[in-house]
């Protein structure tokens, strides 16, 4: 697995703060519309058990999503997500502020995104990783891409390898 590159590992060690896009990343990125016009979403369950072991280990976790959806806020707030930012276009800004409200560098902050809007943030974190179906090209600006896709438990593989790597994953 990714985590047994010792530079991979020597970052994951020092993240202290896991945040994450949620289309393409917690989903696979298609959109389904019920009979009233709202968004569907899958959920891969694997996903939820990554954020669930991150919260009883004290990782926080942060939702950074452009879009709003009322899935999204209940999924997420159903594991108890502490951060869901939805409708967030400026992500590094908003990534910024939690960054400063944990008291973490850069190199504490770990990230997974999938496409074009996630490229800055992905240059700027200590763990950037994507997808293994992201956008053509935005492999090139992280540190690393999962086996894993986006919807099928690359949020779980991210966040089981940075616990694994500093000791936490008590499975």
């Amino acid at each position: 697995m990714w985590w047994a590159d010792k530079s991979l590992a020597a970052r994951a060690s020092a993240i202290r703060l896991v945040a994450f896009d949620v289309d393409g990343v917690c989903t696979d990125g298609r959109f389904y519309y019920g009979a009233d016009g709202e968004a569907l979403h899958a959920f891969h369950a694997r996903d939820g058990m990554g954020l669930v072991v991150a919260r009883q280990n004290g990782l926080p976790t942060a939702a950074i999503s452009g879009r709003n959806s009322k899935n999204v806020q209940a999924r997420l707030s159903e594991l108890k997500v502490p951060h869901i930012l939805q409708g967030i276009h400026d992500k590094p800004a908003h990534l910024d502020a939690l960054r400063q409200e944990y008291d973490c560098q850069w190199s504490e902050v770990a990230f997974i995104g999938d496409d074009v809007n996630d490229i800055q943030l992905l240059q700027q974190v200590g763990l950037a990783a994507t997808v293994a179906d992201a956008a053509y090209g935005v492999g090139d600006h992280a540190h690393f891409s999962l086996k894993a896709s986006g919807g099928r438990g690359a949020l779980r593989e991210f966040i089981e390898g940075i616990l694994r790597v500093q000791g936490k994953w008590p499975f």
